[in-house]
């Protein structure tokens, strides 16, 4: 699924926008695209770290001895303007070549994607944080939303073909708060999971079971799969992880789970963006 599959319309109005002046201006100038990309990757370190802070806080890790409301408000400001930089350079980015956002699933997710994430960021997270902790009756419903939003992008960023494996990043993302805050039995179990199924991909590619140079198609059909099963397995163990009553909680569960929601989410933005340049597009 794509913006040309819902809006072919489009298309003669997408492919004249690149060659319009300010476009091709652009396009002509030796230092305009590296330094709108660098301001783009910088935008994107600031907007990491703005995530990372309140989520992690309301999951009751890391900064524990400063309250959730100080943190939120420090890293708000941040937040803001990483946003503003990003949308400013990422609009320059995609007019200066808008088929390959306008054919391509990833662009698709990514715009999606923002909504959940901005819903959790400016919204749920806020609320929460501000009121040290406690989450509302709209802040459950607004979350609930976000979530149902996060599911349908991981959907279809899943079963895009040309973009499916970009799921990949964001169950890495999961792998590893797994393993950084799991538990010593979750990590050895989680650890030896991937490990298995690692060594018996490498295995099947370098013992003749099938050729994953030459085979392309088999090749992405078994990384799919794989990428599905073990996502799938590190979901499994989130929840199991963040949900279990536990008298050593550092945090109620809903508050966890937000805090999960919004790392994931955002990730999600940050992992259909670089599918897009690493060829996530099709026609």
């Amino acid at each position: 699924m794509n913006f040309a599959t819902l809006f072919p319309e489009l298309k003669p109005v997408v492919d004249g926008i690149s060659e319009s002046g300010p476009m091709l201006a652009i396009k002509s100038s030796s230092f305009a695209m590296p330094m709108i990309l660098c301001s783009h990757v910088l935008a994107l370190t600031v907007l990491a770290g703005s995530i990372l802070l309140p989520g992690l806080r309301l999951m009751g890790i890391g900064m524990t001895s400063v309250s959730a409301s100080t943190i939120e408000k420090t890293v708000r400001p941040w937040l803001i303007g990483a946003l503003i930089v990003l949308a400013i350079s990422g609009t320059v980015m995609i007019l200066v070549n808008p088929m390959r956002a306008f054919l391509t699933p990833a662009f698709f997710v990514k715009v999606i994607a923002f909504v959940p994430a901005l819903i959790l960021s400016l919204g749920v997270v806020r609320s929460i944080a501000s009121r040290d902790g406690v989450i509302t009756e709209r802040a459950r419903i607004f979350a609930g939303i976000a979530a149902a939003l996060w599911v349908a992008t991981i959907w279809i960023f899943g079963t895009s073909y040309y973009a499916a494996p970009g799921t990949f990043h964001i169950t890495c993302v999961g792998w590893l708060i797994v393993m950084a805050f799991g538990s010593n039995r979750t990590r050895i179990i989680l650890g030896a999971i991937s490990a298995v199924l690692i060594l018996g991909l490498t295995i099947a590619a370098f013992s003749g079971v099938y050729n994953a140079l030459n085979e392309y198609d088999l090749t992405m059909e078994i990384d799919r799969w794989s990428a599905r099963f073990i996502a799938l397995v590190v979901a499994f163990f989130l929840v199991w992880e963040f949900t279990r009553q536990r008298p050593d909680a550092p945090a109620p569960t809903a508050n966890r789970l937000i805090g999960i929601l919004t790392i994931l989410a955002w990730f999600t933005v940050a992992a259909a963006g670089r599918w897009i340049g690493l060829g996530g597009g099709g026609a």
